[in-house]
């Protein structure tokens, strides 16, 4: 195994995902993956591209945790594991896995720019309603409305 190779190739994968070139950064990511399987990076994103790639979302949150238990302090490797979460539908658990890496550090950039992404919502006003009950939605833009206007006031 030639690390400076695997470097190269995983490298190659992330310029395939920043142009959301997924199949050929699934392939990149993969060789990287065959190359270091024990590089938690290597993992992380292996794990990320087979979920993008809507191959097995269950190998996908399996290696996204694998990278977690062998790097616990990497914030990207929680924002992987909740686009993975994202991606099956799951946001609850999206949202749980950054807080839980917000447990290392909290105020990384990088969790609280993806938890924004997905949008924290605050709970129903009235628990026991649906969420998109005519109640909970008037008094939800009503309690909004009220923040919005107190945080104004304060800022002058």
């Amino acid at each position: 195994m030639n690390p400076d190779l695997a470097k190269e190739v995983f490298s190659q994968g992330l310029e395939y995902l920043r142009k959301n070139r997924i199949p050929e950064a699934a392939n990149a990511f993969r060789r990287a993956f065959k190359m270091d399987s024990e590089n938690p990076r290597h993992l992380s994103y292996y794990g990320l591209i087979l979920a993008l790639g809507e191959e097995s979302v269950q190998d996908a949150i399996n290696f996204c945790r694998g990278a977690i238990v062998r790097a616990a302090y990497e914030p990207e490797f929680y924002v992987n594991l909740s686009k993975v979460y994202t991606k099956a539908g799951q946001r609850k658990k999206a949202l749980e896995v950054l807080v839980e890496g917000m447990n290392f550090d909290k105020n990384n950039t990088l969790l609280r720019l993806e938890m924004k992404r997905l949008g924290m919502r605050r709970r129903p006003a009235i628990f026991f309603l649906s969420r998109d009950h005519i109640v909970n939605k008037s008094l939800g833009r009503l309690t909004y409305q009220m923040k919005k206007i107190n945080s104004s006031k304060k800022n002058h």
